[in-house]
């Protein structure tokens, strides 16, 4: 989503975009804090104020101002989970909450028990959200998906003994901004990603990992909601 996007959206809504560092393209804008909801299991198959069928295990959101089809990364304040979501309904009608989550993306921030959670919404880029979900942008997520993975343990250096390393690419993006926002979210979780420069791209990777440092590494994407990120076995006779 564009700069000129975000503001037009904060706009919409009446908001203030949080402030960028200088020089900076704003990779994502705050929009608002509060109360968030999930749909009950009433609405499944009934449609949305956009006129699409609501679907419990897609990541789909109702928001009361935020245009049809804006991408919003939504976490819970409570245990710092993430996940993003689509606007293609209108709510929440009751007081004081501030959007209303399918019942996949509230599994995935861990909010099914208690039924609420406070939490931040901002918009993103669509191409940030193609990196959390991978796929299409509106694909079910498994209803045994956990909303936190073992956090991972990635070594320093690479392991002495002989034996295939593991690549991960967790996005490729347009935007350098993106990219350093993408591994700044990485950072905070206990990932400490890279970014590599190919042509006009941004990739944000994990360039040399043991195969026990990729499976805690694969497991942690999965419970912060990365979707699309690529493995790749490289040989120890492989050339760089």
């Amino acid at each position: 989503m564009p700069a000129r996007r975000a503001l037009a959206i904060a706009a919409a809504l009446g908001l203030a975009l949080a402030p960028a560092r200088a020089g900076a393209t704003p990779t994502e804008s705050t929009v608002e804090t509060g109360v968030a909801s999930w749909y009950g299991p009433d609405f499944h198959g009934k449609k949305t104020a956009n006129g699409e069928v609501y679907d419990k295990e897609k990541l789909t959101a109702a928001h009361r101002k935020a245009p049809f089809g804006t991408y919003m990364r939504v976490t819970n304040l409570d245990n710092g989970s993430s996940v993003v979501v689509r606007v293609n309904d209108r709510g929440p009608f009751a007081k004081n909450r501030v959007i209303d989550l399918s019942e996949a993306a509230a599994r995935i921030i861990g909010m099914i028990p208690t039924g609420t959670a406070r939490v931040s919404l901002s918009a993103i880029p669509e191409e940030e959200a193609l990196a959390w979900k991978g796929g299409p942008l509106d694909g079910a997520v498994p209803p045994d998906r956990a909303a936190t993975g073992p956090k991972a343990a990635v070594a320093a250096e690479p392991a002495a003994s002989p034996g295939p390393r593991v690549r991960i690419q967790v996005a490729s993006y347009a935007s350098e901004a993106n990219a350093k926002g993408t591994l700044e979210r990485l950072a905070l979780s206990g990932l400490d990603a890279t970014i590599e420069r190919a042509g006009a791209r941004f990739r944000v990777v994990f360039p040399d990992l043991s195969q026990e440092e990729s499976r805690l590494v694969s497991q942690k994407l999965h419970g912060l909601g990365y979707r699309g990120y690529s493995v790749t076995t490289i040989r120890p006779d492989s050339k760089p």
